[in-house]
């Protein structure tokens, strides 16, 4: 019978026997997305009104409120109101396109590490042709978010108390599936579609929630410790976002390839049918 220390131990032992080229290959990943995010992120100029706008909503409310947020935006004038919607939304978008880039580089190279370290012989070009084969399904799985969102808002417009706890919830929720999602289609015999796969996803959890758990919620503890360590540091260095960017992957790293692991074990034991 699997359990997670045994689990846990499988994916240890696979990352120290592979420590080099993970490493490596993590760090020059971080270094990727770093670079990107330096030439691609807006600059301080393009969010001044909005930076303007959050700190005459704190000095006049004593905090970062919706509602307080609301007063501020609608005593400004309508033309100060229209600059700022649009500045807003080029920033959004902006940041939302970095991070779609660079997830997808991220884990299109950490899934494909996992990969070909596990069925086949090592090589940059065997990597690279796995990395391309995974990115559409990745991408198609972060659009996911789109739908989500405008369910969750209109949710959210109808329980307004309970729009914030409704807003942890699902973010919660779709991270882990995402994470999970991304440790089934590892999985090289799995020759379905993107619908297919995303019920073998729900099945994987439903059938083995007492061992997903766990190293989900290790993963989110660990990734919120980081962010509180890195606030309290207030690092604004290439260097040490280069670091805290290694920190990061390899989490992500040892989650995917411990589910990985429990999903491939598992699929041995009792295989998931997607026809059903």
């Amino acid at each position: 019978m699997l359990s997670f220390s045994s689990i846990l131990s499988d994916a240890r032992n696979f990352m120290s026997n592979n420590i080099a080229i993970i490493f490596i290959m993590v760090l020059v990943l971080s270094i990727v997305n770093q670079i990107i995010s330096a030439i691609l992120y807006p600059n301080i100029e393009s969010i001044s009104q909005i930076q303007s706008l959050l700190q005459q909503t704190i000095e006049t409310y004593g905090g970062l409120t919706a509602d307080g947020l609301s007063k501020t935006l609608l005593a400004l004038s309508e033309q100060q109101q229209q600059q700022l919607v649009s500045a807003a939304m080029n920033y959004l978008m902006q940041a939302s396109m970095i991070f779609f880039i660079n997830n997808i580089i991220l884990m299109s190279g950490i899934l494909s590490l996992i990969y070909v370290i596990s069925h086949q012989q090592f090589s940059l070009n065997n990597v690279l042709q796995r990395a391309i084969q995974f990115a559409p399904q990745i991408a198609l799985f972060m659009l996911l978010i789109i739908p989500g969102f405008i369910i969750l808002s209109i949710f959210a417009s109808i329980l307004m108390p309970l729009a914030a706890p409704l807003a942890i919830l699902a973010i919660i929720f779709y991270l882990s599936m995402y994470v999970i999602f991304l440790s089934v289609i590892i999985e090289p015999t799995l020759q379905i579609n993107f619908i297919q796969k995303l019920k073998i996803t729900f099945r994987f959890l439903k059938r083995e929630i007492r061992l997903i758990v766990p190293i989900i919620a290790i993963w989110f503890f660990t990734t919120f410790l980081l962010k509180n360590i890195v606030d309290m540091l207030m690092a604004d260095n290439f260097i040490i976002s280069i670091v805290i960017n290694v920190i990061k992957s390899l989490l992500i790293f040892i989650t995917i390839c411990y589910l990985y692991r429990l999903f491939s074990l598992s699929n041995k034991e009792l295989p998931y049918d997607s026809r059903h």
